[in-house]
C-alpha cells in the first residue's frame, strides 16, 4: 500500500512541474505516468566540465556490475536550484565520482519526485562517444521511479 501512494506522489509532484512548463492537465498527469511506468533513458549533462572526460574514459575499463549509480540533489547549485547529479560508485576501488547531471527538464520534475523522499532507481547503460580524435565521451543512464 505504500508503494501505491508513492508512486501516486511522484505522479503529482511530476505533473504539476509539467503543468508549469505549459502541459494541459491532461498531458502532464498523462506524460507524468508514462514516467513512472516506464524507464527513462538519458544522456547525462555537463559530461565535458571539469575534468569529467577523464573520469568517464576511467569508467571505462570496469565491468556494468563493478559500478552502481545514484542521483543525488544539489539544491545550492548556482546554475539550477532542481540540479540532480548522477553520480558513480566504484565498487573494486571504493570510490565515487560525479559524471554529470541528469538534463534539466527532466531534473524539474524529478527534483520534486526525489525531495518527498521517493527511491529514484539509476544505471549506467553505457558510456559513449570517443570514437574519433577529440570526439566527447557521454554517458547514457537509466533512470526508474
Amino acid at each position: 500500500m505504500k508503494q501505491i501512494t508513492k508512486v501516486r506522489k511522484a505522479v503529482c509532484a511530476m505533473a504539476n512541474q509539467l503543468r508549469k512548463a505549459g502541459y494541459s492537465l491532461k498531458d502532464a498527469f498523462k506524460k507524468a505516468w508514462q514516467r513512472v511506468k516506464l524507464s527513462m533513458t538519458v544522456r547525462a549533462a555537463g559530461t565535458t566540465f571539469e575534468n569529467r572526460q577523464e573520469r568517464l574514459a576511467f569508467l571505462k575499463q570496469f565491468k556494468p556490475k563493478d559500478l552502481t549509480v545514484t542521483l543525488e540533489r544539489e539544491k545550492k547549485n548556482k546554475f539550477d536550484c532542481n540540479a540532480i547529479q548522477i553520480v558513480v560508485h566504484i565498487k573494486p576501488i571504493r570510490r565515487r565520482t560525479v559524471i554529470g547531471y541528469v538534463p534539466s527538464k527532466l531534473a524539474r520534475e524529478l527534483s520534486e519526485v526525489l525531495d518527498m523522499g521517493i527511491q529514484v532507481k539509476a544505471t549506467l547503460m553505457q558510456i559513449i562517444g570517443g570514437y574519433a580524435y577529440k570526439e566527447n565521451l557521454g554517458a547514457l543512464v537509466s533512470i526508474v521511479i
